[in-house]
């Protein structure tokens, strides 16, 4: 299997929802390739992350006092159904539709709050554990080159579209050449820069029709990263260097 199918697949064998021979076949190539065992380890930690987004427990007690509540109001309305004047039997339906409410705006609240920013949770790990695992490697680039005329053919027919490439040397930004990267389920062109002994990976891709707003800047892990959307592209940049400074890369790409 190729390391893209891999990836592709890793999230359904993950939750156990391939059949047993292609599970098989993931499972061998994991287990052979430090690239996919790097990508599924990371997955595997974010799964265990978005397990517990937005879950708190219950208060000590709390079934206790609604079943208490309950208790009460049916005590209040003991008359039998068809007995009851219209007024009787009001009260313990506006409790049970006031009740319902607030279920509903709890699980819609916390379906919003948490949906969103999940997307810009994994795309932001994502960025920054392919940065990271470039760093472990032996070179963070697989094509060397300060030629942005060489780096930007060099992708054609490894991803869907074509990158923007910038020779930035005579602003202090060299670019020393690209890689393949995988966000957000999908490939990715990286541009690898340096600026004095800082190495900065500039992810790009098309905009996506429901793309979200570009988050604000962000510290995760000692590593300063940014994204923007500039001329139809995504662009996420991240490096250990001074935010200040990759802002001016921003401006300059």
């Amino acid at each position: 299997m190729r390391c893209e199918e891999v990836q592709d697949l890793a999230s359904a064998w993950l939750d156990q929802e391939l059949p047993e021979p292609r599970a098989s076949e993931v499972a061998t190539h994991e287990a052979g390739c430090d690239a996919c065992h790097a990508y599924i380890t990371d997955l595997r930690s974010l799964s265990k992350q978005m397990a517990h987004m937005g879950r708190e427990p219950a208060p000590p007690g709390l079934e206790e006092k609604i079943r208490a509540m309950l208790a009460d109001q049916q005590g209040a309305d003991i008359v039998p159904f068809a007995r009851r004047s219209p007024w009787r039997a009001r009260p313990i339906v506006q409790y049970i539709s006031s009740l319902a409410a607030v279920c509903l705006l709890s699980i819609f609240g916390t379906w919003a709050v948490v949906r969103q920013p999940a997307q810009i949770d994994t795309t932001q790990h994502d960025v920054v554990a392919a940065h990271v695992r470039s760093l472990l490697q032996n070179s963070t680039i697989q094509v060397v080159s300060s030629d942005q005329h060489t780096v930007r053919p060099w992708f054609a027919g490894k991803v869907e579209f074509a990158p923007p490439v910038k020779d930035l040397t005579s602003e202090g930004f060299p670019l020393v050449g690209g890689r393949l990267d995988y966000v957000d389920d999908h490939r990715v062109a990286t541009l690898v820069y340096h600026h004095g002994p800082h190495t900065i990976s500039v992810f790009v891709w098309p905009e996506a029709a429901n793309q979200h707003a570009a988050p604000p800047p962000a510290l995760v892990e000692g590593l300063n990263v940014l994204s923007w959307t500039k001329d139809g592209m995504v662009w996420w940049a991240v490096s250990d260097m001074d935010l200040g400074e990759l802002k001016e890369l921003r401006a300059l790409l």
